[in-house]
């Protein structure tokens, strides 16, 4: 029953914020209300939550409500992901042939990881990985290089609110072992993992910094362990490292 409460709520803001559009950008409480088929009383209960979290505010005639600052915000979030993306897929596509292996990018939200991207290899055998997929931010290369690179305040405050959970034997869950493993690999300039997030496998990640010169995602490979072991990583370094300036450039960041 709370779960089909909460569905309906959302779906009810949701409808709130649908009433708006390029040709009618404001609406009143009435207007709304008869839009979504609801009561004024439970209407303006919705408007209220969507005014404090900054959904809508008041037009500045005082004709009623219109779309609020916190939603450009997210456009500006998911437009910034589409051009990430867009940027990025045909350098993954080099990078994956040139190693026929899998090549991925991930960022940061919040405390997990995401799979914004992945090219797969023309490898018989793959792993197992899906775009959209979150991931932990203390285990795996394509995770721990988003860490890597950021303020030592931000690194920290990541840190101190992580789960450091063991997902395999190989899983770092010691905060000083953890800290360590970051400053190495900040003076590599990439990350590497074997079986820390899944047996069998391994990664290596470099970070890729926007124009303001931050991190803003980690670009890689990820394969199994039987075909690439540490002995072969040196090899594979040199093409990551050479997406990461690739698409770091893209995006404008300065010369590192």
């Amino acid at each position: 029953m709370a779960t089909d409460a909460t569905g309906r709520s959302a779906s009810r803001i949701v409808d709130v914020l649908n009433c708006f559009t390029v040709e009618e950008p404001v609406h009143t409480l009435t207007a709304i209300s008869q839009r979504i088929g609801l009561a004024k009383s439970t209407t303006h209960r919705l408007i209220a939550t969507l005014l404090h979290h900054g959904f809508l505010m008041r037009d500045v005639y005082g004709r009623g409500y219109q779309l609020g600052y916190q939603l450009l915000h997210w456009g500006m979030v998911a437009q910034a992901a589409l051009d990430l993306r867009t940027e990025a897929l045909p350098i993954l596509r080099t990078l994956s042939k040139t190693v026929d292996e899998t090549a991925l990018l991930t960022v940061r939200d919040g405390l997990r990881g995401l799979y914004l991207e992945i090219v797969q290899s023309s490898q018989p055998v793959r792993l197992a990985m899906q775009v959209g997929q979150r991931l932990r931010l203390h285990a795996g290369a394509s995770s721990k290089v988003l860490m890597a690179f950021l303020p030592d305040t931000e690194t920290e405050a990541i840190l101190g609110s992580l789960e450091l959970l063991p997902l395999t034997p190989h899983t770092l869950t010691d905060p000083a072992q953890l800290r360590a493993e970051l400053a190495a690999i900040r003076q590599r300039g990439y990350a590497t993992s074997f079986e820390e997030t899944d047996l069998g496998a391994m990664g290596i990640a470099a970070p890729v910094y926007d124009r303001t010169g931050q991190p803003v995602a980690g670009i890689g490979i990820a394969a199994p362990l039987t075909r690439i072991p540490p002995a072969r990583v040196p090899e594979f370094v040199a093409p990551i490292l050479d997406a990461s300036r690739q698409l770091s450039a893209r995006l404008g960041a300065p010369n590192r």
